[in-house]
């Protein structure tokens, strides 16, 4: 799957004045690359992902994934779109309480019609190291595990594109390396893979690193060859 964005920015206005979120802005996403956004809070990255997986329509510009423009879309088509082919990690804790961990991890299979997912999200339990919470509750695991189950949950429908906004954000070093070690091995098994985050430590994964300040995204490093 190959993300590109032309010229996309995204503004509001408050109090009769338009205040930019996210200035005119070009990216491409590979896929089998993991492309990480570094950014302090309010700098416009989270704008950018909202934006890059169909949840913000841009106030000009264009995201084309595979030459198709997403938000050329009706609601139904987009909404299709995102249950198939895009697996997103929100920020913070986001496991329904009243549903198990293999529940949680299940969810998204039964939004995109899918049945027989149930060996699919084992293999992603234990991949994450859940096997043994699979019956257990979201208020039972710690900060790190529902980090881990939100991964396992974006990646049930093997998702040819996965966004990660601020996925380590208050983790401690073995979860945050963790956490993007699985975001890295999505990755390596062909998946497009952006992360938005102020974690320094996502730099040892990272393939392509870009850098969002003030509105304004540039690339501050290249792959290495």
């Amino acid at each position: 799957m190959q993300i590109s964005a032309k010229g996309v920015s995204k503004s509001y206005t408050k109090h009769n004045r338009s205040i930019s979120a996210l200035n005119p802005t070009d990216i491409e996403i590979q896929s089998g690359k993991l492309t990480v956004i570094f950014g302090r809070s309010g700098s416009g990255k989270t704008t950018l992902l909202n934006i890059l997986s169909g949840l913000l329509n841009p106030t000009e510009g264009s995201v084309s994934y595979d030459d198709k423009d997403i938000y050329s879309l009706t609601d139904s088509e987009l909404s299709q779109l995102r249950g198939r082919e895009i697996g997103y990690i929100p920020q913070g804790q986001s496991g329904l309480s009243v549903l198990t961990v293999k529940e949680n991890v299940l969810l998204p299979t039964a939004v995109a019609g899918k049945n027989n997912a149930q060996q699919r999200a084992d293999e992603l339990l234990h991949l994450v190291g859940l096997d043994e919470f699979s019956q257990a509750y979201p208020n039972e695991l710690s900060g790190g595990e529902l980090r881990r189950l939100a991964i396992a949950r974006a990646l049930i429908n093997s998702p040819q594109v996965v966004f990660a906004d601020e996925p380590t954000n208050d983790l401690d070093d073995e979860n945050t390396r963790l956490v993007f070690g699985l975001l890295k091995k999505a990755a390596a098994d062909g998946a497009a893979v952006v992360a938005v985050t102020h974690d320094k430590a996502a730099s040892e994964f990272a393939d392509i690193e870009y850098r969002m300040d003030g509105g304004n995204l540039t690339q501050t490093e290249t792959e290495e060859q």
